[in-house]
């Protein structure tokens, strides 16, 4: 197809003619030109005058999904979407013949932010009140502002408060009385008015707006009346598509969302009728960003103190009263190592000595070898980018701050002293890559680099390897942190057994890209065999018990082992097809040995998984020498977590845009290690999770 560049304004011609017996004779068809004119009063209406010489009709692909034709050659359409958008239109102009020639023409549209859905969910057409959504956890976040700082950017990375964290405290407390009063006039022009109460919560690094001489955040008086107007458009941000409405608030004369940053500009990252979740920079730090959500109704205190349940028929449980194995009309197993995605080091079993039903209780065992896992050892260091012509540059020698390991299928990587700093390799430190026995063929280890690697310059890149057996496989590559997509690898055989040795690797023919991740697979291809060095279990109600909406109480006590990640929690049953996070994730409780006898709860949706889930968490002093009772409330409206009867967590407003309304499933698992579980103690041999029971009310 030929895109026009230019646009001609003439009539549509149909040309026939006839003989004395209406016989029509065709004209071949050709010169299909078209002119769009768009309306300049924000309406989105486009006139498309269409002219083809010999054709009978003409059809519109408007390029915003829909279409529609003209016998004419003059047609509107009306686009709809919000803020500036440019649609490439298809146009197909047919003969008598039925032959065809096709055209396209870039249509750029301006329909303003102001007659939008968003402004209406922000003003309820009129006006209409906003609150800090104290009640949620992540009410308040903090985050990297960008690619490059710190992994992922796009969330509260680094800090996410939990509920009612501000509340109740002199030095922060006005933070939760603010009132944020968006309206909109007839004109479609919206305006803006924060009533603070007479004090704003300051961040700390701003206090001197106000001469303020405390060391901390903290509410100083500070007048914020007046009304401030409101622009609303489109932005072109770094956070990622899925995460954003891409939409963005400017507020005139120094106008901010309550906490004081400095900022008068906020992206918009979701809206609904009860929830606004904002995102703004740190004026003075611009590697800061700051994370807020907003209540259309007042958040109250924590309020009950104790759950005041409308579920009371008891519809399931196990009691777990008869010993053996746990009852398979209610359970079945994962199995196998591999990491389950969180970079874990056990493998699950169904073997009696890591779950059991035993003295009225079911019990769920991780065992460990004392001194850390088992598996095979290769050491790597001396990561070299090397020019054609012989020059090279150091890309890591594990010498200073070691770089951010992740691994995954089995495998993880550390830094160590060398353990044979005798031969081809003298360094003080290099890296210890371990494979786990029974890790996945393609376990391997990663890390990012800050600047991506410039492969026209390097075409190869050296690294220095120690391997316990010749022809190990090793593979190196190079792929874009934010595109697993977009990579290249290669491989290389180890030459030498047990002593160091240079392999090198050819990036010649790597297309170009951005490369800014380096990921190392040591024996490619093979899983180790042996005892795994961490055995626990996992067991599910997965196709046996799945259920929507309810009250469910676990009563447990729970491992203390630094390295422990027990967990009591429900899947989204269609996890099979939609995948997680979109399927949903309640976190009834979760527990890590290293930071004993605190518990937390969590909600993992789309938006909010990962760090960026919705948490809650609480101090249970006896919670690994005890049993003390996990509850979750789950409704169409609300879902709430409460520990030994008290409220913990009860924030969380359900709605038909979450996932939290169709069946789940129940998982009950002790891992060991990984992103949360975190260090593993070297002299760990066994800990266990036991469960007295498990009830479902509706």
């Amino acid at each position: 197809m030929k895109k026009i560049k230019y646009i001609f304004v003439v009539f549509f011609m149909i040309l026939v003619s006839c003989d004395a017996d209406d016989n029509r004779i065709a004209v071949a068809l050709s010169n299909l030109t078209v002119s769009p004119e768009v309306s300049d009063d924000g309406s989105g209406k486009v006139v498309f005058r269409t002219s083809a010489t010999g054709a009978n009709v003409v059809k519109y692909d408007f390029g915003d999904g829909t279409t529609g034709e003209s016998i004419t050659g003059y047609t509107t359409h009306t686009y709809t979407n919000s803020g500036q958008n440019t649609y490439t239109v298809i146009l197909t102009a047919i003969g008598s013949d039925g032959n065809t020639i096709t055209e396209t023409v870039d249509v750029t549209v301006d329909v303003p932010v102001m007659n939008s859905d968003l402004v209406n969910l922000l003003t309820k057409g009129d006006s209409k009140k906003w609150f800090l959504a104290a009640s949620q956890a992540g009410h308040l976040g903090l985050g990297p502002a960008r690619d490059g700082i710190d992994g992922d950017w796009w969330y509260p990375k680094w800090y996410s408060s939990q509920a009612f964290e501000k509340c109740g405290s002199e030095i922060s407390d006005c933070f939760c009385d603010d009132e944020l009063t968006f309206s909109v006039d007839s004109n479609g022009e919206v305006s803006y008015v924060l009533d603070n109460k007479g004090q704003t919560f300051f961040n700390v690094g701003h206090r001197d707006v106000v001469a303020g001489t405390e060391e901390e955040d903290y509410c100083y008086d500070y007048d914020t009346s007046g009304t401030k107007s409101v622009i609303i458009s489109t932005v072109e941000g770094n956070v990622p598509e899925a995460e954003t409405t891409g939409m963005q608030m400017d507020f005139s004369d120094g106008g901010f969302m309550s906490y004081y940053v400095g900022s008068s500009s906020y992206e918009i990252l979701s809206i609904s009728e009860n929830l606004l979740y904002v995102r703004t920079y740190d004026t003075l730090n611009p590697d800061l960003a700051w994370y807020l959500k907003f209540s259309a109704e007042v958040s109250t205190d924590g309020g009950e103190e104790s759950l005041e349940t409308i579920f009371t028929n008891l519809v399931w449980s196990d009691e777990f009263d008869v010993d053996g194995t746990p009852n398979t009309d209610n359970w079945t197993y994962d199995l196998g190592a591999g990491g389950w995605g969180n970079g874990e080091a056990q493998t699950y079993t169904d073997n009696p000595e890591n779950v059991i039903v035993e003295d009225g209780v079911l019990k769920i065992t991780a065992k460990g070898t004392i001194g850390g896992a088992s598996g095979v050892k290769h050491y790597y260091d001396d990561i070299t980018l090397l020019e054609t012509g012989g020059a090279a540059s150091n890309l890591e020698d594990f010498e200073g701050t070691a770089p951010e390991f992740s691994g995954f299928g089995g495998a993880s990587s550390t830094v160590i002293d060398n353990p044979d700093a005798s031969g081809a390799n003298t360094s003080l430190k290099v890296a210890e890559s371990l494979k786990n026995n029974g890790a996945e063929t393609w376990a391997g280890t990663l890390f990012d680099v800050t600047t991506p690697i410039d492969l026209n310059t390097y075409t190869s890149i050296s690294v220095k390897t120690w391997s316990p057996a010749v022809g190990a496989i090793v593979k190196l590559k190079l792929e874009n942190q934010a595109n697993a997509d977009e990579f290249f690898e290669v491989d290389a055989l180890s030459t030498v057994e047990n002593e160091w040795e240079t392999l090198t690797f050819d990036f010649s023919d790597a297309p170009v890209g951005t490369y800014d991740r380096v990921v190392l697979f040591f024996d490619f291809g093979v899983s180790p065999v042996g005892d795994a060095a961490y055995t626990s279990a996992r067991i599910k109600s997965e196709n046996l018990y799945e259920f929507t909406y309810g009250r469910v109480e676990i009563r447990a006590k729970l491992p203390s082992a630094g390295g422990t990640w027990p967990a009591l929690w429900a899947l989204g049953a269609n996890f099979d097809t939609v995948g997680w996070p979109a399927c949903g994730e309640i976190d009834i409780m979760e527990h890590v040995g290293n930071n004993s006898n605190t518990t937390s709860s969590a909600l993992h949706y789309t938006g909010n998984s990962g760090g960026n889930a919705v948490t809650g968490s609480t101090s249970v002093p006896t919670a690994t020498s005890e049993f003390h009772n996990y509850t979750v409330e789950w409704t169409a409206d609300s879902i709430k977590f409460v520990v030994d009867d008290e409220l913990i967590h009860t924030s969380f407003v359900n709605s038909s845009d979450t996932p939290f309304n169709s069946d789940f499933f129940f998982i009950m698992n002790i891992a060991v290690g990984g992103t949360l579980g975190g260090t593993i103690d070297t002299a760990f041999t066994e800990d266990t999770m036991e469960v007295d029971y498990i009830r479902v009310y509706q």
